[in-house]
């Protein structure tokens, strides 16, 4: 039986070509950013989309709606930084009007066959899932053709409050390197609303070498 809760992290890399009016990059480590700490990171981008939603900004605003809404961010970073399975963190968030919705990507080294993977990664956490997952081929050009699967379900760590998820998996074998993209969403009409670009985001995504390992 593969165990799959002890995978590794590919030898390899990705790049992401995202659209920067709907999504921002969410850090799992601060140290080495241009950012000198998380409050810094989620000030920067709050600023960015209250001016991206047409809001004027004075210092009633920003101490009023700017400063919380980047705390919220903070926690959100706190949280999903070393507790989710994901090498790279992103954000939907269009303007301030739009409530911040993460999404992971995971860069692990293939186990398994295909198959095994997409019934470890297509369906992973269906385990509080209360509709049936639907899964659908999905096709990109950098990475073929891999799986969306798609349900509802309730009761995260005990949580009772009804949740949508989203998972993709590929395998690109030139790069040796599954690649699982997933997004939980607890509010059906924003799920809904990112999932197109999300599509996008997924189809953005390419393996590359290691950066680290090209210099």
């Amino acid at each position: 039986m593969i165990d799959y809760d002890h995978r590794k992290s590919t030898e390899n890399w990705a790049e992401v070509d995202y659209d920067r009016s709907l999504w921002f990059p969410v850090p799992i480590v601060i140290r080495g950013t241009r950012w000198a700490n998380a409050a810094e990171w989620a000030y920067e981008y709050s600023l960015d989309a209250f001016r991206r939603g047409g809001r004027e900004l004075n210092k009633k605003i920003v101490k009023k709606e700017v400063v919380p809404f980047a705390e919220r961010l903070v926690v959100a970073q706190n949280v999903a930084a070393g507790h989710i399975g994901g090498h790279k963190l992103y954000c939907h968030c269009p303007d301030y009007t739009k409530l911040p919705t993460l999404v992971s990507i995971g860069l692990w080294k293939p186990m398994g066959d295909w198959q095994q993977a997409i019934q470890y990664y297509a369906y992973w956490g269906t385990k509080t899932a209360t509709t049936q997952p639907m899964a659908e081929w999905f096709t990109t050009d950098a990475l073929g053709t891999g799986v969306k699967a798609q349900w509802s379900g309730s009761g995260v760590n005990g949580d009772p409050t009804t949740y949508e998820q989203v998972n993709y998996i590929f395998r690109d074998e030139a790069y040796a390197t599954d690649v699982h993209v997933t997004m939980m969403a607890w509010d059906h009409a924003r799920y809904v609303e990112v999932l197109p670009d999300l599509d996008n985001l997924v189809r953005a995504i390419r393996c590359i070498p290691d950066p680290e390992t090209q210099s």
